[in-house]
């Protein structure tokens, strides 16, 4: 827990941004929940008073998505910020504010931030035009008027960005858009089962797809990003469970994956896929979740005791486990990392989700990498 900290209560005008004309509805920034404090510890860059669910970092900034919790009816619920890594506390700005939580994705390229807008209402209730979202883009310094639409009217079961696009699953099939302004969608692939999981690594999109059934099968699944005649089974091993996070990730040369059962571990295939069974890389390991690749090093969390998150990592191919490089990690997908540190959001406070009575308070952190073996 940090010490000593020093509470300095953001001015109303970096705050409070013109989020009136979203398309999903007037809502504004709730002050007493868009809060960040500074610290005396010197590996805190700020205290928020949000459980962190996703971190992104570039050259200059430190971005984060934010829940709110206790959820009290008629606040904002979640929130996307970001601030300057030089001086968190007295730059942050938010991009969304929103009274509903749902699975919000962004990610920040070219100098703007984009991040999907659902448009249900604060009791989850969706409109008359049904329950779907936006895709929205802003500057990276903050939105000057309303945000940028770029695409309108979907949902989705995965999604994942890169350089120029937006990849999203709709049930059985895999969609993408533009980034660089409003364009239609266009059919990635059809899979053979529900979409749960996507990455993208250079031609080739890669998925996770569930079965539709009870036979409860889960398979590892890729298609060219630009469109291909059928898509390729990779893996057929995959052993998932709903009650926890699910990750891929890939190098140059593989595709990694958690088979994220309470005795789980991390497996990969070749990128072209296995023949065989599936290697394993990392065994009997709890609830392995988010998944990161830095040169030759793979970053793994997992929960070394139920809902308690720990980030490890080891040196690939081999990748021998490893004690723990932080524990209390505030959610499974708070994870992020530059050239030189690991930034990750810690609390001390129970995360189960049995525990919606505490106001939640999170410690973003800025940790130099451990030595690593270049690629």
């Amino acid at each position: 827990m940090v010490e000593a900290a020093l509470n300095v209560r953001m001015n109303a005008t970096l705050l409070t941004l013109p989020l009136a004309l979203l398309a999903c509805g007037a809502n504004t920034v709730d002050l007493d929940g868009a809060v960040i404090e500074a610290s005396n510890d010197p590996s805190v860059l700020g205290v928020v008073h949000e459980r962190v669910e996703e971190l992104v970092v570039d050259d200059e900034r430190l971005y984060w998505s934010g829940k709110l919790l206790p959820r009290t009816d008629g606040r904002n619920v979640w929130f996307l910020h970001s601030c300057q890594k030089r001086d968190c506390s007295s730059t942050l700005v938010t991009y969304d504010a929103q009274p509903y939580d749902t699975d919000h994705v962004f990610s920040v390229s070219s100098g703007e931030i984009h991040w999907y807008h659902w448009n249900a209402t604060e009791r989850g209730v969706c409109p008359s035009t049904g329950c779907s979202g936006s895709l929205l883009a802003c500057p990276v310094a903050g939105c000057d008027g309303s945000p940028r639409t770029l695409a309108s009217d979907f949902t989705f079961t995965a999604a994942t960005f890169d350089d120029d696009r937006f990849y999203f699953a709709d049930s059985m099939s895999l969609y993408s858009v533009p980034l660089s302004q409003p364009g239609p969608r266009q059919l990635v692939a059809s899979s053979f089962g529900v979409l749960r999981a996507v990455a993208i690594h250079e031609s080739y999109a890669y998925w996770r797809a569930d079965g539709i059934s009870n036979d409860g099968f889960s398979l590892l699944v890729r298609g060219g990003k630009g469109g291909a005649p059928s898509a390729e089974t990779i893996a057929n091993d995959l052993k998932c469970s709903v009650n926890h996070e699910f990750s891929l990730t890939t190098d140059r040369t593989s595709i990694y994956w958690t088979n994220n059962l309470l005795l789980g571990s991390v497996n990969r295939c070749p990128l072209s896929g296995c023949t065989g069974a599936s290697e394993v890389v990392i065994p009997s390991l709890r609830a392995p979740q988010k998944l990161h690749i830095d040169g030759s090093q793979l970053y793994y969390q997992y929960e070394p005791h139920p809902y308690e998150y720990a980030l490890s990592s080891c040196t690939l191919p081999a990748c021998a486990d490893a004690l723990p490089i932080i524990e209390h990690v505030d959610a499974p997908g708070v994870l992020a990392m530059d050239d030189d540190y690991l930034y990750v959001a810690t609390t001390e406070q129970d995360v189960s989700p049995d525990n919606l009575s505490e106001n939640t308070v999170a410690s973003i952190r800025r940790l130099p990498k451990p030595h690593r073996e270049e690629p």
